[in-house]
């Protein structure tokens, strides 16, 4: 009985030793118990602290990425245009400090089309950039982005600045805030007809850049609260149908021509040929 007694008071012994060099026992079995329980309790709150503290972090930088995101997406990526086909375009921006300039960014949502009542010989696109140019405080803050007479077309402001032109003040998803405004010259000396034809370009063009549809065409009437009367001939002639018609088709021919354009770059890039063999080969076959 004895022995085996002191057989079990020396096997509880050694289990204490082991515990302790382990790390589970130091003092008494109950003392361990305790600072292990408040060891764990203390681990477990840095733990949590620890993935609060990344959760936030997380959230904060989804937040700024999303309003980075949000804020790019309403603002256009404007383009800088030289030509269209055979058209010229020159750009004679409005000075920075002009009252005519607000400066706004803003995404491009409309194209609105004007004409400038401006029926005096010489009235050009020209003459009309050099008198925004010219504007100063004091004057009428009047501005647009294009204007387009019969042989070029003059770009007054970047497209992803807002102007004065549709007489609806800064109004969200108004002509002034969100609108492209072209003005077509109607100078006595001038072709109207050539005049609208490149109109019709530029605005398909536009659509192309900007991915608007044929209902974010529009004219200076749709956004004026007086319910203005222009593009004055164009509308007093009903020819509104035809202008979208034909801006509809030209728009078209466009995006047919920068498809065949790409497939010929790849087909060139592809080609073992080497580039200026491939060019001639396929100068020739249009021949």
């Amino acid at each position: 009985m004895y022995k085996e007694r002191f057989s079990v008071h020396k096997m509880k012994k050694r289990r204490r030793i082991a515990l302790k060099l382990m790390g589970f026992y130091s003092g008494s079995q109950k003392k361990s118990g305790g600072k292990s329980k408040k060891r764990r309790t203390r681990n477990l709150r840095v733990l949590l602290v620890a993935v609060l503290a990344v959760f936030l972090l997380a959230v904060i930088v989804w937040a700024v990425w999303s309003a980075v995101s949000w804020w790019k997406s309403r603002v256009t990526d404007p383009v800088e245009l030289e030509y269209i086909g055979d058209i010229p375009i020159y750009e004679q921006y409005i000075p920075l400090d002009s009252p005519a300039r607000p400066g706004n960014k803003r995404l491009v949502e409309w194209v609105v089309i004007h004409e400038t009542d401006n029926f005096r010989a010489g009235a050009g696109a020209e003459a009309h950039a050099d008198f925004l140019s010219g504007l100063g405080e004091g004057d009428d803050p009047r501005s647009w982005h294009y204007t387009v007479d019969d042989h070029q077309i003059y770009h007054h402001l970047p497209d992803d600045e807002a102007a004065y032109h549709a007489s609806d003040k800064l109004n969200p998803h108004g002509g002034n805030l969100n609108g492209i405004g072209i003005e077509m010259c109607v100078n006595e000396d001038g072709n109207y007809e050539e005049t609208l034809e490149n109109t019709v370009q530029l605005t398909a063009k536009l659509m192309l850049e900007y991915n608007l549809r044929e209902n974010d065409i529009q004219t200076h009437q749709h956004f004026s609260p007086s319910g203005k009367i222009c593009p004055a001939r164009l509308l007093d002639e009903g020819r509104w149908d035809e202008f979208i018609d034909r801006v509809e088709e030209a728009r078209k021919e466009m995006r047919e021509a920068e498809r065949e354009a790409a497939r010929r770059a790849q087909e060139r890039e592809d080609s073992i040929l080497p580039g200026f063999l491939y060019d001639l080969l396929h100068k020739e076959e249009e021949k």
